[in-house]
């Protein structure tokens, strides 16, 4: 676990039953800032798992190259937009439809979160008494905020793995941006492989009650107990 700036985190990926990783992350410090990612490439669509390497490897390259002369929120966004043209690009001179979900965060010594997603990968803020999060770009989301179902339901309805949005598969993205105070709060950013499965009760007893290793080790023990199929990957930050 990195113990940085006050800020104690940690981050873990686990295949589960699939037969490869298609996830990807990043957890560390650059320019005054942590910046925190988890890419989750699109399982059935070829080469996810360079879509999501892709992604990581280029908001890295961009925070390196911007933080912290840049707004963040206007960083997220070109970053976000950089990647969705990259792979886009590599998907017409390879002839692939490669994709990748995406949440990032960049987090000010202050606690100030700027938050960007494409997808469903989540960026979450753990209280006592709640939990924010990121909006998931599902189509399962979309019946929730019709009131057609409601968020338990959402957990187990056959099409909730079904995408509005992925980086890469289309010219055009439109990326979700979101300011938040972390606070006394633990910032959880995971890939669908938890929050899919595992609920928001049961995360939060976790996050809140273990340091950001354990924490993980947890939130990976507890989605495989819920018989989650997908790759999970989790970052857990917390002051």
């Amino acid at each position: 676990m990195r113990r940085e700036a006050r800020l104690r985190y940690a981050a873990l990926t686990d295949t589960g039953k699939r037969e490869q990783n298609e996830d990807a992350y990043f957890a560390g410090r650059m320019d005054g800032h942590h910046l925190f990612a988890v890419a989750d490439g699109l399982g059935g669509h070829a080469c996810g798992e360079v879509a999501s390497r892709m992604a990581i490897e280029i908001l890295a390259e961009a925070a390196d190259e911007e933080l912290p002369e840049s707004e963040p929120g206007e960083l997220l966004g070109r970053a976000f937009k950089r990647i969705n043209t990259a792979i886009f690009t590599y998907n017409r001179d390879n002839g692939l439809n490669a994709g990748t979900t995406l949440s990032a965060a960049i987090v000010a010594e202050s606690g100030r979160c700027w938050i960007g997603t494409v997808g469903d990968s989540r960026t979450h803020i753990v209280t006592p008494t709640s939990i924010w999060h990121t909006r998931d770009q599902t189509y399962v989301q979309g019946l929730v905020e019709s009131g057609a179902i409601s968020p338990a339901e959402a957990m187990v309805h056959p099409r909730k793995n079904v995408l509005t949005q992925a980086l890469g598969l289309s010219a055009r993205v439109q990326v979700d941006l979101d300011v938040v105070e972390l606070a006394c709060g633990v910032l959880l950013i995971s890939s669908d492989g938890l929050h899919d499965y595992v609920p928001e009760s049961v995360i939060r007893e976790i996050v809140l009650g273990n340091e950001p290793d354990m924490a993980c080790r947890r939130l990976i023990d507890a989605a495989s107990d819920a018989a989650s199929t997908d790759n999970t990957t989790v970052i857990v930050a917390r002051a």
